[in-house]
């Protein structure tokens, strides 16, 4: 029997792992952005005052209903 010579070819170790961290990277980022999205805040951060019209915005917007 002849010895086969040479390195047994096997693909190298970044090829199996940066496809596992790419997947993890986009696993973490979706999270982020889906709760940064999705979900309501559980406090305001500041108050903002109500919207109000002025009266020529009002009279504009009543047209505009009718």
């Amino acid at each position: 029997m002849a010895r086969q010579s040479g390195r047994r070819r096997t693909p190298p170790k970044r090829t199996l792992i940066a496809p596992l961290v790419m997947l993890a990277g986009g696993m973490a980022v979706g999270l982020v952005v889906w709760r940064f999205l999705m979900l309501e805040p559980s406090s305001p951060r500041r108050w903002r005052p109500p919207e109000q019209l002025s009266q020529h915005d009002r009279d504009a917007l009543a047209r505009v209903l009718k």
